[in-house]
């Protein structure tokens, strides 16, 4: 059973801190602090603010989180694809005005979060399953490659174009003559710095190395005056937390694009959660992520900062750093707001291609090729829905593909729970069991019963569909048969549809001198066969507990075994 949503989840964590564990967690929260500084700042390029804005939006992310999520080391903050989409949805509603920008994005951010509140307080959090894998993939690598794409100019030192990925893309190779060779040779520097660290020093803060480095090269070699572009001053301290100055005729539209975001925030989050939680062996609570994740949210808004989510890569940087409770997460946040507060000065040297460099390599992990050739293997069709999604983003952009992959999902799962199938059960030799005639030929049906067996449940979008097999199916017995007992144990509840599509087979069956029996059925199910006065009209005795009871109570074997389950079984 789903543990109650608790309010401040704090007083159960604080039980497992020992000595050791404290330990581990301040040296895990200050190596995440390592990687969250520079990708905060990164990341706020990609939503396009001003850099202390991902700070910002770190500081009371991980901080918000730590008090209310049930994740041990979900490191909330901002993450590359929220900051894509969000800029996606704010661009156009900005029309050029940064001031504007900035509070629609805050704005965006407080939205976002009173959904997810308002979803944890009606237990929503079941509607992040409703996205499937492959459409989830195939989204997520195609927002890699734009934002990857997107970053490209940075390390190359020449002006981004706009437009799709393909119209950007084919601008970067136009102006490759453009290139300014100082600013490719840091960028790329930076791209083989990150990688290497990550993978042959993994514990090293791979992003807070290159960042240090790139500065200080500004500064020995004098590559400001070479056309290297810098960050150049950030604004200190922490903000003062305001309600986002955005206009009332905009709120509609604020609520409108957060419902896109919040979807896949929530779906990436709840993937890094439960992953860990496994690996660690504990439990997440859905519905109280939902209402973590949205209060982080509302306070990064109020704090001036942007969407935040529980990213993958800084969720897995937290655990193989030894965080083992929350405080972790506390313990980054006051390492982001001390770096607010004392050491921004230090970043006015940054090189803009260092910063692009650190946001290719976090991403570059999305762009999972093995997960799409794993998909191809597999034969099932998935891959087409994969590449489908990907190209939407491609194609259509961000927001656009958004939409597409949830029209994909909803397609893929409407086409399933419409197109179902109805199994006929057989005897195996020599048992009381029965199965599928499909799936065992040696299984053996019983002379004059016909067992059939919906493979779904059923409701108003396949009810008629399942009626039309089970007449064709009642149509095709040989030797013809003059019982058919309907196995209802897929369909724990049915509806108005269902149960009229119920009533109507039980007409045509009894024209045919073909009486229908019941097995298996639900106490919801019962009780409105009861309500209904459909229980009354096919009488107690036509309802049975197994296959194997109503087989032997319709062939008059032993009329004991076909007694009926009581009424408020």
């Amino acid at each position: 059973m789903e543990r109650k949503v608790s309010l401040i989840p704090l007083r159960d964590w604080m039980k497992l801190c020992t000595a050791a564990t404290v330990r581990s967690d301040v040296v895990a929260g200050i190596a995440l602090a390592g990687l969250l500084v520079p990708e905060g700042m990164a990341y706020a390029g990609i939503a396009g603010v001003p850099p202390a804005a991902g700070l910002y939006s770190a500081a009371m992310g991980l901080l918000v989180y730590a008090l209310f999520g049930s994740s041990r080391q979900l490191a909330v903050s901002p993450t590359s694809g929220s900051a894509a989409m969000l800029a996606a949805f704010v661009g156009p509603l900005a029309m050029g005005s940064a001031e504007r920008y900035v509070a629609l994005a805050s704005g965006t951010a407080v939205a976002a979060g009173i959904l997810l509140l308002i979803a944890g307080f009606f237990k929503l959090g079941f509607v992040s399953e409703f996205i499937s894998k492959p459409v989830l993939k195939g989204f997520v690598f195609g927002l890699a490659i734009t934002i990857m794409v997107k970053q490209a100019p940075k390390l190359l030192g020449i002006e981004r174009g706009s437009g799709n990925v393909f119209s950007q893309a084919r601008h970067i190779l136009a102006s490759l003559g453009e290139t300014n060779p100082w600013t490719l040779a840091v960028g790329l520097i930076a791209l083989a710095g990150t990688f290497l660290l990550a993978k042959y020093l993994p514990r090293v803060p791979s992003a807070l190395v290159v960042l240090v480095l790139g500065i200080l090269a500004v500064a020995y070699f004098g590559l400001e005056h070479r056309g290297v572009e810098v960050v150049g001053t950030i604004r200190g301290g922490m903000p003062a937390l305001r309600i986002p100055p955005v206009e009332a005729d905009d709120l509609r539209d604020l609520f409108a694009g957060a419902l896109g975001i919040v979807l896949i925030v929530y779906a990436e989050a709840l993937a890094a959660a439960r992953t860990f939680a496994s690996k660690f062996g504990y439990e997440i609570n859905p519905n109280q992520e939902l209402a973590a994740i949205g209060a982080s949210n509302v306070a990064s808004g109020l704090a001036q900062g942007f969407i935040v989510g529980g990213g993958m890569s800084g969720t897995a940087a937290n655990a193989s750093g030894g965080a083992r409770t929350q405080l972790a997460s506390l313990i980054t946040s006051a390492g982001v707001i001390l770096t607010l507060l004392f050491l921004m000065p230090l970043f006015h040297d940054l090189p803009e291609a260092v910063l692009g460099a650190i946001v290719i390599h976090a991403v570059w992990h999305l762009a999972d090729v093995n997960e799409l050739r794993r998909f191809v293997s597999l034969k099932t069709g998935s891959i087409w829905v994969a590449l489908t999604a990907m190209a939407g983003v491609l194609i259509l952009g961000v927001l656009k593909g958004l939409i597409l992959a949830v029209c994909l999902t909803l397609v893929a799962l409407m086409k399933r729970i419409s197109s179902p199938q109805v199994e006929s059960l057989g005897r195996l030799p020599g048992s009381d069991t029965f199965v599928s005639i499909e799936n065992y030929p040696e299984a053996e049906p019983v002379p004059g019963l016909l067992i059939l067996r919906p493979s779904t449940t059923m409701f108003f979008a396949n009810a008629n569909r399942i009626h039309g097999l089970l007449r064709e199916m009642v149509a095709g017995a040989a030797p013809p048969a003059r019982e058919v007992i309907l196995v209802l144990e897929a369909s724990y509840d049915i509806d108005l549809t269902t149960l009229d599509m119920l009533r109507e087979l039980k007409a045509e069956l009894g024209k045919s001198a073909i009486r229908l029996s019941f097995v298996k059925i639900s106490k919801p199910v019962r009780e409105l066969f009861g309500r209904s006065g459909f229980l009354a009209e096919i009488s107690e005795d036509r309802i049975f507990h197994s296959v194997n009871n109503a087989v032997e109570a319709l062939r008059g074997i032993d009329g004991s075994a076909g007694r009926p389950l009581p009424s408020g079984a």
